[in-house]
């Protein structure tokens, strides 16, 4: 059973320490990062983007950029929620509340942690901003996480009283 508890926290581990390596990144690594992404999404915003100015084609590119980079902060985060729940359900001590709050609460720390490391990388900044990004994607990957479980459950339940 202590190696169960062991196995839920790899993943955690695991997302952290890519979420720290992205973090790392120096600012033009960073942006190269989500450039192409960027592009796709402003040739989905105008289609003409190629007929555009060079202005409004860095502007768009601007904005879009924004965007990838904010989504992926929310992303990243709603994955790492979703694992740390996972783990800490893995605990039976601990309530169904406690499990969430202590979900969230490291996630938070982490996301402020992890912030504070992008001070240091040459280029980047620590943003209140992304903190709450982070966190509100951890508050959604939670979220989603207890629903499925409880979905899952359900769809169990039904399956067991059907076979009675």
């Amino acid at each position: 059973m202590k190696s169960k508890k062991i196995i839920l926290w790899i993943p955690v581990i695991a997302w952290m320490t890519m979420i720290f390596l992205f973090s790392a990144q120096n600012a033009d690594n960073s942006s190269q990062t989500s450039s192409l992404p960027a592009e796709i999404l402003a040739r989905l915003f105008n289609p003409d983007f190629d007929q555009c100015s060079e202005a409004y084609r860095n502007m768009l590119l601007d904005h879009c950029q924004f965007i990838v980079r904010k989504l992926a902060h929310f992303s990243v985060y709603t994955i790492l929620g979703m694992l740390t729940y996972n783990a800490f359900r893995g605990l039976e001590r601990l309530s169904f509340r406690l499990t969430l709050f202590f979900s969230a609460l490291l996630c938070l720390l982490y996301a402020i942690s992890d912030e504070f490391h992008q001070s240091f990388v040459p280029g980047r900044s620590c943003q209140l901003r992304d903190v709450l990004i982070d966190f509100s994607g951890t508050v959604f990957g939670i979220a989603l996480t207890v629903f499925l479980f409880k979905l899952i459950k359900k769809v169990l339940e039904k399956r067991c009283q059907a076979h009675d």
